[in-house]
């Protein structure tokens, strides 16, 4: 990351410490850490290690979203899926498994996705609602530096999962987030070529941070784990009334989806209602041609 970014981040920290009334020491002790490592990321020179980054946003008061995204220019990621003995298209439960997983970019605004994986995916990728949604799909292996790669179909859920990869993001390593006692899942690296050039050696060498407990992470690689997911996904869905895996909620509340298209396309799904529910039906309704509806 340039230094610039780092220094904002630094005076963001600081004017952010000062106004919760907080010493650098107070604050390092509140964190278990050394007051210098607090003094490092305030002058710039490094950032807070991202299974902090939680508790920093608590200790400040400030929203972690807001606190990590002054690091992260979007438009420089893009996304690599490599994934080539996977059906993506299976459904798992009411949505297709690859919905699951370009969920997670989406949710971090990254939507050029280069896609490494089978002709039958590729097919089911030329679709029109994943170009309403934002995406732009290529099949050949990137040239950007800055990726966020999965190489295995995992099924990942939990609290502040967003946050803590925008805390990948911002860091100046290949980082690979790992679920408790658990494999990791996805890389974060702004080193794109080192992926690509030696898969196996990115993976040896790449810093491990842990999720934390608490996170659901299952890999669909067989069929009694796609019915484990679709299960609790299920489950998840008809008692919080919320929905896992949603392109079209992500799309809409991200202004990619316009009220019109999320109609469009909610009629097709069999979670319409929850959809709906999901970004205020009855704002879509009042915002739409009646012809439509």
């Amino acid at each position: 990351m340039e230094g610039s970014k780092l220094k904002e981040i630094g005076r963001f920290i600081r004017d952010s410490r000062v106004a919760a009334g907080l010493t650098q020491k107070s604050l390092a002790h509140a964190l278990h850490i050394t007051d210098k490592a607090v003094s490092k990321w305030e002058r710039g020179i490094c950032l807070p290690d991202v299974g902090l980054l939680p508790k920093i946003a608590l200790l400040l008061d400030v929203d972690m979203n807001v606190l990590v995204s002054r690091g992260i220019e979007q438009l420089e990621w893009e996304g690599l899926i490599d994934i080539y003995d996977i059906d993506l298209t299976q459904m798992v439960y009411d949505k297709p498994l690859v919905y699951y997983i370009l969920s997670h970019f989406l949710l971090l605004g990254i939507t050029n996705i280069h896609i490494l994986t089978n002709e039958k995916n590729k097919a089911f990728l030329q679709r029109e609602e994943f170009r309403q949604f934002g995406f732009v799909f290529s099949y050949d292996e990137p040239d950007c530096q800055n990726l966020m790669i999965i190489n295995h179909p995992w099924f990942l859920f939990g609290s502040d999962l967003t946050q803590q990869f925008q805390g990948a993001m911002i860091s100046d390593m290949s980082v690979a987030m790992v679920p408790e006692n658990q494999e990791p899942v996805f890389y974060f690296t702004n080193k794109g070529e080192k992926y690509l050039r030696s898969r196996k050696e990115f993976i040896r060498s790449a810093k491990q941070r842990n999720l934390g407990r608490g996170m659901i992470c299952i890999g669909a690689d067989n069929q009694e784990k796609v019915l484990d997911i679709a299960n609790f996904v299920r489950t998840y869905q008809n008692s919080a009334g919320l929905l896992i895996g949603s392109l079209e909620e992500i799309a809409f509340k991200q202004g990619i989806l316009s009220y019109e298209g999320l109609f469009r396309i909610a009629a097709g799904v069999t979670y319409r209602d929850l959809l709906l529910r999901a970004v205020n039906q009855k704002s879509v309704e009042n915002s739409i041609p009646c012809d439509i509806i």
